[in-house]
Formats: structure tokens, sequence, C-alpha cells
């Protein structure tokens, strides 16, 4: 093991003359250079920490899944600091937003040195990994350090198949967390098998669906009428949804179309004009959406805007087989009963939640979304059940993580 992170570590050190520049060039490219030195342990600390807890995120996702989390924590430790890691720009916005942290930068990706420092800067008495983000040096960097825990542990089929295959690293990395909460007992089993043994896991379930938010509307006041949303939309999935609103485009005012990552816009803006729509990115103002039939949103953090004043939704995701699906409860939180695919293995606790109360139209094919799009009332939801089993489920998940960080302080 040690051999290899010699070799880690000197590819590592090989690349960085190049990832630098290049990686400077993408972020000006995206205009998220202001940080961008961050990555790269160059962060100011311009407050004196006594005690704190990290939380390091990918990104958007995993930032608002620890919305109640971080709330509770601050009402029971409220002696701790709260310091936020992430590893998009996008995710460190949304934190210093949502979750107000007392630190909040971009994670230094893979610098040993500089994690040791911030972690004995910060006096950190808990290192929290959201999601199964896989760093060996800071990994094995946190765990000599501090105590280290996973929440949200998930391992994909096709993951699997390669740590498996790699077992001897990735047990070794695993068995550095002091505790793993995973998120299904799929997961569960997957972990079980890397790591030859249970001592350090936990079936917890997913974090990442109990916000219910107040979102705000007011720049969508101009938009009048019935709406359906097509949201987190990838490749292969917006010629499902054009195609099928066609059938039905006489009973909605607009189509919404909130692709999933916005450095596709001009390509589904190609898309759309190729099906003979009239459309305006809503970048360029009221006056033309008002005149188009699509809208196509190209600014960050509307998903859930749309959502509220749709009458339809379909989230993305979750019709190509490649990605899993995405949080369904950004659209559930609103008593929509939405379509979606059944690749859902990403959110399979809630997914399978939500069809046990009948809030889930499951679409494959175009004849299945002209059904739903046609469908005037879906009988037999129930909101109330789902919702109070939900909130249940989630005072449970909370309860055990604070028990564990008391034990722990």
């Amino acid at each position: 093991m040690t051999i290899l992170k010699i070799i880690y570590n000197l590819l590592i050190f090989i690349l960085i003359p190049f990832i630098v520049p290049l990686g400077y060039l993408a972020a000006l490219w995206k205009k998220e250079e202001k940080d961008y030195f961050e990555r790269f342990g160059f962060i100011k600390i311009d407050k004196e920490i006594e005690k704190s807890i990290w939380f390091h995120c990918a990104s958007v996702g995993e930032v608002r899944s620890l919305k109640v989390l971080v709330d509770e924590i601050r009402k029971r430790f409220p002696d701790l600091s709260i310091v936020v890691t992430t590893v998009t720009y996008s995710g460190k916005e949304i934190a210093i937003k949502e979750l107000k942290p007392d630190v909040c930068f971009l994670l230094p990706i893979e610098n040993s040195f500089a994690i040791r420092y911030l972690i004995q800067l910060l006096n950190t008495k808990l290192f929290f990994i959201v999601d199964t983000e896989i760093w060996p040096n800071l990994i094995i960097t946190a765990s000599k350090e501090t105590s280290l825990v996973m929440i949200n542990g998930r391992i994909s089929d096709r993951s699997f198949k390669s740590y498996y295959k790699l077992k001897f690293i990735f047990k070794y990395l695993l068995t550095r967390f002091d505790k793993i909460f995973v998120k299904s007992e799929d997961d569960y089993i997957k972990f079980k098998k890397i790591l030859e043994g249970e001592e350090n896991l936990e079936l917890l379930g997913n974090l990442k669906f109990f916000v219910k938010k107040d979102v705000e509307i007011d720049e969508l006041e101009f938009l009048k009428g019935n709406f359906f949303t097509a949201g987190s939309t990838h490749r292969g999935e917006e010629e499902l949804v054009l195609n099928a609103f066609g059938q039905v485009k006489d009973k909605y005012d607009k189509l919404i179309i909130v692709p999933r990552h916005l450095n596709r816009v001009d390509e589904v803006y190609k898309i759309i004009k190729n099906y003979d729509y009239s459309v305006a990115k809503w970048s360029e103002g009221e006056d033309k959406i008002l005149k188009s039939k699509v809208i196509l949103v190209d600014k960050f953090g509307m998903l859930e805007k749309f959502y509220k004043i749709s009458s339809k939704i379909f989230v993305g995701g979750s019709v190509v087989n490649n990605i899993g699906g995405h949080n369904i409860f950004e659209s559930l939180q609103f008593r929509k009963v939405i379509g979606c695919g059944e690749n859902m293995w990403n959110f399979k606790e809630i997914y399978d939640l939500a069809k046990k109360y009948n809030l889930i139209y499951t679409v494959k094919n175009k004849e299945d979304f002209e059904s739903y799009l046609k469908d005037e009332v879906i009988l037999n939801c129930d909101f109330d059940g789902f919702e109070n089993e939900l909130n249940n489920i989630a005072k449970n998940k909370i309860s055990k993580i604070l028990d564990f960080i008391d034990r722990k302080l």
C-alpha cells in the first residue's frame, strides 16, 4: 500500500503543472475564477475557531441535504462551529446562502498538507464526508487527525464492480472511517462485501430529501397559465419530452426545460429549434419569454421555482440508463404527482416511498409521457401519509447522527 501511495502522489505532483493552468482557464470560462486557488490550499481563515465540525460535500445536492442536520447541530451543540467544503463552485455558493457556515471554502483536493493544517487550525472534532467521496489523501489525512464519518454512503452497481476488483485499496480506505452511515440495504451489503465486515457500518437511509423550503416565485409573477416543467434533464431526455409534448401542446401554455448541466443550454436550444417550437432562454427576458412556447432555463437556482408553478413535472436523469435519477422531493414538496423513469437507484428510498403513496407516474417512453400529460386527475394520491412517514423517518435519522456526535465529543 505504501508503494501505491507514493505512485499516486507522484502522479499528482507530475500533473499539477498541467492541471493548474488548464483548470484556471476552465474556471474563467465558467466565471468561477474568484476562489479557484482555494482548490490548491490558498485559503484565508479570518476568524478564530475554538471547536468545529467539518462537512465535505461534492456539490449542491449534498449541501442541501445537510440543512436540517446542521440546524439541529446548532441547537444541540451551540459551541460547535460549522465548516463546509465543496468540490464545485456552485456548491459553495449554495452552502453560504442556505447553511450559513462559520467557514466555507473549496476543498484543497488531495492536498494532505493543507488538509492537516486546516483540521488543526479549525480544531475539527469530527469530519463528515457526505456521499461516497473517495479521495485517498483526504481520507487518510482526516482519519489521522480527527474522527472521520461518512453519511449518505452509497455505491452504484457500476462502481461496485470496480471497487470489488480493487478491494484491497478500497477496504484500506473505508476502514479509516469511524462510522459509515449508508443510505440503503443494497448499499449496506456492498460496503459489507468490500470491508469484509460491518463493524463501522450503520443503515441510516438517505438524508437528501428532508428540507421543505419556502420557495419565492416573485420573479415568475409575469407567467400565467398551465405549465409543464422537465427538470434536471440529461442528453436523450429532451427529445422524449418534446415528442410527447407535441401531442398535448394545446393543453399547456408553456413547456419549461431545465437542463441538469447549464453548459448544455446551447445544445438543448438547438434541439428545441429542430422541433419548430418558439423558444426563449430565461436570460433573454420577459418579452421574448411571453412570446415563446418553450422556456429554456439558463440560470442556476430556478428549478424549484418552476416546479412550484407547474401542474405537471418530469424529473430527469431517470429515463437514461447511466444517471440514477435526481431528488424527486424537490417537486414532491409542492404536492405534485410527478413523472419519472424507473432508473432511480440514487434515490431508491424516497422513490419507493412515493410509489407506495401513489405520487409517481412511471414514464418509460413517449406513450407513457403522453398519458401522464393528458391525465387531468391522478387518483388515490396520499400526500399526507407520505409526509407523515417521511417526517418520522427524518427525525429518527437525525437523532442517530446527533447521538453519534455527542458520543464522539
